[in-house]
């Protein structure tokens, strides 16, 4: 007499050889889809805009160092109206600049000078025009038009520059439940105004460690659940691109670190488009994530165009 294990097995054997067995080869042909203009431009207060264009690619297409450059698009009109003037932004591309410019835009830009190096990176910009320079209470346009590969691009956006955010206070905490007394969290209080309709996003930078203020995600909020209440809010530290983190310090300030946090004010509509954005990145490669779709407030195209009015407080981390 077989025993029931003997019999488990065979059965599993002959399920096995039977789905083996019923294996269809189902081929998907997928449409050419024609690539789509992006814009992300940001403009601060009291500092020129800055305008990135790219195009996008086929999914299965391959990215790699040798075909990021040809994302970027230097040959476009770019220009920002203004109180109802047109003012045109002219390209500033990296290639064009001498060697001892380089670290002076990288920090303008506010990436590596390395990447400057490696890439002939063009951005639209208003140095040389204050009219362009934000301001609060200002509605901003921008419209981006060229051509590529017998394709035609026309984006267009709108944003307004909202009032600075009434930040109260920020100061370092060492969470009471921490095993370790020199690992904690840095909490921002402020003052949203009466009326709902306010956003605002949250970045920080680690002085003399970090080139440029990074933002984690959940980094945007409205006044939902806030509207006309001072509150504060913890947050997180986001890690440094390629940066190796100590065991149990990710996420974590130190003691000794001195950390400038910025608040910033911006329009409701940029809002949902950015909380759109960081959902889909925080979704990557969770199966049990629910779906999400960008959005944008670009038309023509993909991306957004936001107006920040930002205010800093710098926070010395101390036991």
């Amino acid at each position: 007499m077989k025993s029931p294990h003997h019999l488990n097995l065979v059965a599993f054997v002959l399920l096995l050889t039977g789905v083996v067995g019923c294996t269809t080869l189902v081929e998907v042909d997928l449409p050419d889809i024609p690539p789509q203009g992006v814009m992300e431009a940001s403009l601060r207060l009291d500092e020129a805009p800055l305008v990135l264009l790219t195009t996008t690619q086929g999914y299965f297409e391959a990215t790699d160092a040798s075909t990021l450059p040809e994302l970027f698009v230097g040959n476009a009109e770019v220009v920002m109206t203004v109180d109802g003037q047109e003012v045109e932004l002219p390209a500033l591309c990296s290639g064009d600049l001498p060697p001892e410019a380089l670290a002076a835009a990288a920090d303008f830009l506010g990436v590596s000078a390395e990447v400057l190096t490696d890439f002939d990176l063009c951005v639209y910009t208003g140095l040389a025009e204050p009219s362009t320079y934000g301001l609060e209470g200002v509605e901003y346009g921008l419209r981006a038009t060229w051509s590529e590969g017998g394709q035609s691009f026309d984006l267009s956006a709108t944003t307004t520059m909202p009032s600075v955010p009434a930040l109260d206070s920020s100061w370092f905490a060492i969470p009471p439940t921490s095993t370790n007394d020199s690992l904690g969290l840095i909490w921002t209080a402020f003052t949203d105004p009466l009326g709902f309709g306010d956003a605002y996003r949250w970045s920080s930078k680690r002085v003399n460690k970090s080139e440029e203020f990074l933002y984690p995600l959940g980094s945007v909020f409205d006044d939902v659940f806030v509207d006309g209440l001072s509150f504060p809010f913890q947050s997180f530290r986001v890690s440094q691109p390629g940066e190796e983190e100590e065991v149990g310090e990710a996420g974590f300030w130190k003691v000794g670190d001195t950390v400038v946090v910025r608040l910033e004010a911006i329009d409701h509509e940029v809002f949902e488009v950015l909380r759109d954005f960081e959902t889909s990145v925080s979704n990557q490669g969770n199966p049990f994530a629910l779906p999400s779709s960008a959005s944008s407030n670009v038309e023509g195209g993909l991306g957004w165009f936001v107006a920040y009015a930002g205010v800093t407080d710098t926070v010395v981390c101390a036991p």
